[in-house]
């Protein structure tokens, strides 16, 4: 009788090339706003950009996380820039506004920031200090987020 072998897997976490690195910059389509551009948007404050689509549903609870803690964010000049993945304005809108979310999205509508950013999977939030350098890429927020912050 031949038993099959129990099995094994390994699991890599790749760490992302951009930690210690300026965050790319980008200027693209908003939901509210026409075109803007990530560092004048930060304006030289501290942000998590958070990679993100509506039909994730851990992205949909990572976005209710960041909505609960909006004023927590705002108070502390931390700016965050969702950055939604190659859906429609409709789509995101509808979203947004039937889960009473307000923040500014950003539309990567080819994926070219997702290929630039390394992006592996959603939900994935990189932590950009002061400075504009990426501190850590995570896939949640983390309880201690600003520590991600100073990396």
């Amino acid at each position: 009788m031949l038993l099959a072998a129990p099995a094994q897997a390994q699991f890599f976490v790749f760490e992302n090339p951009l930690v210690g690195e300026k965050a790319p910059d980008f200027t693209v389509n908003t939901l509210n706003s026409g075109k803007l551009n990530m560092s004048k948007f930060r304006d030289g404050q501290s942000a998590i950009v958070f990679f993100w689509a509506t039909w994730c549903p851990h992205c949909r609870n990572q976005l209710k996380e960041l909505a609960k803690k909006k004023e927590e964010l705002t108070q502390k000049g931390i700016k965050v820039i969702l950055v939604d993945l190659q859906e429609t304005a409709q789509q995101v809108k509808s979203y947004m506004d039937k889960n009473k979310i307000d923040y500014e999205v950003f539309f990567d509508e080819d994926q070219s920031l997702a290929e630039i950013y390394g992006i592996v999977g959603v939900p994935t939030f990189f932590f950009i200090n002061k400075d504009g350098v990426i501190k850590a890429v995570e896939h949640e927020i983390p309880s201690n987020y600003e520590a991600s912050l100073k990396g």
